[in-house]
């Protein structure tokens, strides 16, 4: 299934080492639902959290832009807040 998303904003998350686990690092684009028809959108926000490999392609690249995720899975976290796991659909320009 893909899903129509607008970046909204986007998240810098980072955990410093700790019980024998490593440092991580995140970087999450906080989007709205934007897929047709528009009643069956979601409601609150949702995040996408990039691949390392995505990073230099989207982050600081994509606000109030759309991007087109082939959702695989919805997750939320222990607070209740929605997180798209899937990835990019890179847009094709229209041929000429």
């Amino acid at each position: 299934m893909q899903v129509k998303l607008m970046v909204q904003t986007q998240e810098f998350q980072n955990w410093p080492a700790r019980d024998g686990r490593p440092a991580q690092v995140t970087y999450n684009l906080v989007c709205v639902d934007m897929s047709q028809p528009a009643d069956a959108r979601m409601t609150e926000s949702i995040s996408y959290r990039l691949k390392e490999e995505e990073v230099p392609k989207y982050w600081d690249k994509s606000m109030d832009k759309f991007i087109t995720v082939n959702l695989r899975k919805i997750s939320h976290s222990k607070s209740g807040k929605a997180s798209v796991i899937g990835e990019i659909v890179e847009e094709k320009p229209a041929a000429k």
